[in-house]
């Protein structure tokens, strides 16, 4: 059988494979030349003509002046004090490599995303401190980081700190002209660092690392002014509008599928956008064609209705594949970046109330405004072939918020780099609320960013339709390969169905061949009180419902058609029940696992009721082809019919 890793680098692309041996040529060879690395020495670039950019001030940094005037950093929820012990404690030296952090936390020292909270500082606040500690941050990095060494001058992070660098600046430019030699310091490296990136670009990686590398060249050769930079400028231009069409899909959504990251790359190109045409108009000098920037826009634009379409009630993203709280700015911040002040109150109207499909990248909104419920579902692909990184054992899953409450959630994702089981258990399928077939993961991930066979979701419907009797009905229905490697070669097949804008129906069929043993996780929020659990009774012919709330919210869990049910809160060995909405932040939650055991084919599932109000389900199978499902409430009785392809409806008064 094929190795993880032919199963791994089959996808990659050329591109990737050439890019993967140029970089360990590099290391092996040039990184060892004193001649070479001479290039990126801080005193080999004097005299460099440039021009201060016309960025916009931002608003939305927390003020950190103080902390990191003592030295004290703050990423991924942990503060850490890194001024080094020495009879003079005003030398300004950090401890750039740290120990005892993971190394996620030391590239975000690196990033010195902190920058724009001490240039916010200074020209918002009027604080002249804040210049003082970017000047003794920035020195501090010369001195102690030297090329090529790993982390600080990996092309990942350089791209971030010449961007943070070039902005501040701009922002700090009044307090830089009366410091002159500090001034040249900073632009001698910023120059050093940027010709480092450009031999340096990430085609071994692509995916979000490219259009970083290229917004970084776009800058930087827009800052400078040689003939170097003129390059630069051309290349990041042509990587930043080339990767508009390979990395974007038609409903606007980053190829990732990663709220998150696409938040990060709609700021990246919001902000390129309006770069260039603000120094364009400056200098009269055409860097992007009209047409080039009418397309940005267009795009920008399309990334922002799929933000918005993210979003639940709380005004926070969705934690699909590496989605963590905390990284980008708020969404409500960012939407209304680069809008006139009358669109501010009309956010909400960049997205549909009812049922919203995305079918392009495989997500499907049950939204009702009034009441702030959606259930948020992902039946798309796992992510790009070329770049999985980020990809998580996520498909037919979904999250719920009722009431404006998150209610069910994707698990997060809790560090890249802390140990690896966390990392596998967060990607993996048991983190999501989806099926697991005999133990078995739908896609085979391993190591941190790495995925080897994948499961490939196919046959999706979507329908919304009103019956005669005015009742609405909403579904979407799909199916993946991820457990046809089992024996018997499994399918997978779930129905989530939302019926007269009142609940939903969650329906899993499993065929193939054989006996098998499915478990159906549901992982509630942390901050829902359960005031009772589903369980099956005694003699197995009926189940009592669930009933669990979040403030003034209610949801009741009704499942049917299963053998038993187990509850799941922090456990350890193995890891399950464990929620981290921000990285490195773990709380205990309590997960459902609705179990189903016997030969295929399986019907099995749930009634997501959003209210206190009593509910009854029945449910009833003739053969692999459909079920039915009945639900009857104080008033009316429903009976819902799922079909190979498709459902449908039948309502009755009580």
């Amino acid at each position: 059988m094929p190795s993880k890793y032919v199963h791994s680098v089959r996808h990659l692309t050329p591109t990737q494979l050439w890019g993967r041996a140029s970089i360990m040529a590099r290391r092996k060879t040039l990184h060892r030349s004193q001649r070479y690395l001479a290039r990126f020495q801080n005193g080999s670039n004097e005299g460099k003509p440039f021009m201060l950019l016309p960025f916009k001030p931002e608003t939305h940094h927390a003020d950190q002046v103080a902390a990191l005037a003592a030295g004290e950093f703050t990423f991924l929820n942990r503060d850490v004090a890194l001024k080094q012990n020495t009879s003079n404690q005003n030398d300004g030296q950090i401890i750039w490599f740290p120990d005892g952090v993971t190394q996620l936390w030391t590239y975000n020292l690196h990033y010195f995303d902190y920058a724009a909270g001490l240039a916010q500082a200074y020209t918002q606040g009027k604080n002249s401190d804040a210049y003082s500690v970017f000047r003794t941050l920035v020195n501090s990095w010369i001195d102690s980081c030297p090329p090529p060494l790993k982390i600080a001058w990996d092309p990942y992070p350089i791209s971030l700190r010449v961007s943070n660098w070039i902005k501040a600046y701009t922002h700090f430019g009044l307090a830089l002209e009366q410091d002159p030699e500090f001034a040249t310091r900073l632009r001698n490296s910023l120059y050093a660092q940027t010709k480092f990136l450009s031999e340096h670009l990430e085609y071994h990686v692509m995916g979000n690392h490219f259009i970083e590398n290229g917004r970084t060249l776009l800058i930087a050769g827009l800052f400078f002014q040689d003939e170097a930079a003129v390059g630069w400028r051309e290349k990041g231009l042509q990587i930043l509008w080339g990767e508009l069409d390979k990395q974007f899909l038609a409903d606007g959504a980053n190829y990732e599928r990663s709220p998150m990251y696409h938040q990060i790359m709609l700021a990246l190109y919001a902000e390129a956008v309006d770069l260039l045409s603000d120094y364009q108009a400056r200098t009269q000098e055409q860097v992007a064609t009209p047409a080039q920037l009418g397309t940005g826009r267009e795009r920008v634009g399309a990334m922002r209705k799929w933000l918005a379409a993210m979003l639940h009630p709380d005004q926070k993203i969705a934690l699909y594949n590496d989605s963590a709280f905390g990284i980008a700015p708020q969404p409500g911040v960012q939407l209304a970046m680069g809008q006139p002040n009358s669109e501010l109150a009309n956010l909400d109207s960049l997205t549909e109330d009812g049922f919203d499909p995305w079918p392009e990248s495989g997500y499907f909104a049950f939204r009702d405004k009034a009441q702030k419920n959606l259930l948020l579902a992902d039946f798309g692909p796992l992510g790009p072939s070329d770049q999985p990184g980020h990809a998580h054992c996520d498909a037919l899953s979904y999250e719920l918020s009722v009431g404006g409450e998150r209610m069910i959630v994707d698990s997060g994702v809790g560090n890249y780099y802390g140990e690896l089981d966390w990392r596998l258990y967060y990607r993996s399928t048991r983190a999501h609320n989806t099926v697991v077939v005999d133990d078995a993961e739908q896609s085979e991930i391993w190591s941190r960013f790495r995925v080897a066979q994948r499961a490939e979701v196919v046959d999706v419907r979507w329908q919304t339709e009103t019956h005669k009797d005015g009742e609405k009905l909403a579904y979407v229905v799909g199916s993946h390969s991820g457990y046809r490697r089992l024996p018997g070669q499994v399918e997978h097949r779930r129905w989530i169905t939302w019926v007269d804008q009142r609940f939903w129906i969650v329906c899993d069929r499993l065929t193939g061949q054989g006996d098998h043993v499915a478990e159906s996780l549901i992982h509630l929020h942390p901050d829902i009180l359960t005031l009772q659990l589903p369980k099956v009774a005694e003699d197995s012919q009926s189940i009592e419902p669930g009933l669990c709330q979040r403030g003034e919210s209610y949801l009741q869990v009704v499942p049917w058609g299963v053998s038993s049910i187990a509850t799941y809160f922090g456990e350890r060995a193995p890891i399950q029940g464990w929620y981290a909405p921000e990285f490195g932040k773990e709380i205990k939650n309590q997960v459902l696992g609705l179990e189903k055991r016997g030969p295929l084919p399986i019907w099995f599932g749930y009634l997501l009721w959003p209210h206190k109000e009593s509910v009854s389900v029945n449910f009833s199978s003739e053969n692999e082809q459909s079920c039915q499902i009945e639900v009857t409430s104080d008033n009316r009785r429903y009976k819902i019919y799922c079909n190979t392809s498709d459902v449908g409806i039948k309502t009755e008064k009580i």
